[in-house]
């Protein structure tokens, strides 16, 4: 399976900007464990829906976070 490290710097950052810890942001996205967010911190696969959840529980638009993904890969 293909793993994302950028992804996971960047769901990193951005949680750790609004102030989440994995228990809280894995609330927010119901359904799913903080060991699933360690998981895709450590950049491993995820499936599309799961970007739109993420992006909308940390309150930005999917296109966001795809940017932020793409200034960590150029960094």
């Amino acid at each position: 399976m293909k793993s994302y490290p950028e992804f996971g710097a960047v769901l990193r950052k951005l949680r750790v900007e609004k102030g989440l810890s994995q228990e809280a942001l894995a609330s927010r996205l119901d359904m799913v464990s903080n060991g699933y967010i360690s998981r895709l911190e450590s950049g491993h696969a995820f499936e599309l829906d799961m970007l739109f959840r993420i992006s909308e529980a940390l309150d930005m638009k999917p296109w966001e976070f795809l940017k932020r993904m793409d200034e960590e890969r150029q960094n």
